[in-house]
């Protein structure tokens, strides 16, 4: 790879520069600054540029800006025919991303996808082999919960101004900590949103959703529930399956499975020296060789319509 562009410069976008520049170190990594207040060069790129500045010579662009401009620059990348990979979520909102999608051909559909990176942790992909292969029978209950303080999110930042707490830029709880109903959803099929809860809190002074409350109807018949937060103060994001064979409690921070049943409790996955970053560093690998496994826009656009119908249930409570 000769050139790759990275939208935004937000931590996220700063960290696929990095991982940009360790995979191809002969790779120039331009950034383009989706704000008009800083027109610094990031440390981690080789060059600032402007969105007009990019051409068919790039190789690669990465879309980290916030979601309500992830559309716009999505697309004016695709129509230059450059592989473009989308950050979390696909679009600000079901509508903006399905217009966005049928907008284009089946060629510029397949140059895209969106980083749902969780897919990529070991544990995860543990999880799919797992359920997959029905080791534990019969699913009936499945919780996934996730929670952080948002002021601890970005140190030496303002959080009140970050696009998490932000509505006009796509943020809130749902698009944030959209990755627990994207491995929802791959590991076993959303079938109805039954009921919904969102809610905000007193700490935070934010105009989005705070805290979400979500039970699910699977398509195996399991019913799941969902919980995401901005105020937990000590990261968690855990899920637990009850199932015919066994509880299973999966630590996604810990990145371990264990297993609990009449026998006793057994560690079946114990990754918990693994760096993360490899998360990101295996998607662009995955994405760039065209491995065909990196998050299509089809299924980006899946969560955002459970988005939506969690808030369409929200607003019927």
């Amino acid at each position: 790879m000769k050139k790759a562009a990275v939208i935004g410069c937000g931590n996220i976008g700063q960290r696929h520069m990095r991982n940009i520049k360790n995979l191809f170190p002969k790779a120039t990594v331009c950034a383009i600054r989706s704000g008009s207040g800083n027109t610094s060069c990031p440390a981690d790129a080789d060059l600032l540029i402007t969105l007009e500045e990019l051409d068919s010579s790039f190789e690669l662009a990465i879309v980290a800006s916030p979601a309500n401009f992830h559309v716009a620059h999505a697309s004016h990348c695709l129509n230059l025919n450059i592989p473009t990979l989308i950050e979390k979520p696909l679009a600000q909102d079901y509508t903006q991303g399905l217009h966005f999608s049928d907008s284009l051909s089946l060629s510029k559909n397949k140059l895209a996808g969106v980083a749902y990176c969780l897919r990529y942790l070991p544990s995860a992909q543990f999880m799919k082999q797992l359920i997959e292969q029905k080791q534990l029978g019969q699913i009936y209950n499945v919780n996934a919960e996730v929670g952080q303080y948002l002021p601890d999110w970005r140190p030496g930042t303002d959080y009140r101004q970050s696009v998490s707490a932000r509505s006009d830029l796509g943020g809130g709880a749902l698009n944030e900590l959209s990755h627990e109903l994207d491995y929802i959803n791959w590991l076993f099929g959303v079938d109805q949103v039954l009921s919904a809860s969102l809610r905000r809190s007193h700490e935070l002074n934010t105009n989005v959703e705070e805290i979400v409350d979500a039970q699910i109807k699977l398509k195996n018949d399991a019913l799941a529930t969902i919980h995401l937060d901005f105020l937990q103060k000590r990261p968690h994001r855990k899920c637990t399956i009850i199932a015919e064979k066994a509880r299973i409690e999966w630590d996604l921070i810990a990145n371990t499975i264990t297993q609990f049943d009449a026998n006793g409790v057994k560690t079946l996955f114990d990754g918990s020296q693994y760096d993360k970053n490899n998360m990101y560093l295996d998607m662009l690998i995955d994405f760039t060789a065209q491995k065909q496994n990196t998050v299509s826009l089809n299924e980006g656009l899946e969560v955002l319509h459970i988005i939506q119908r969690i808030r369409e249930r929200a607003q019927n409570v």
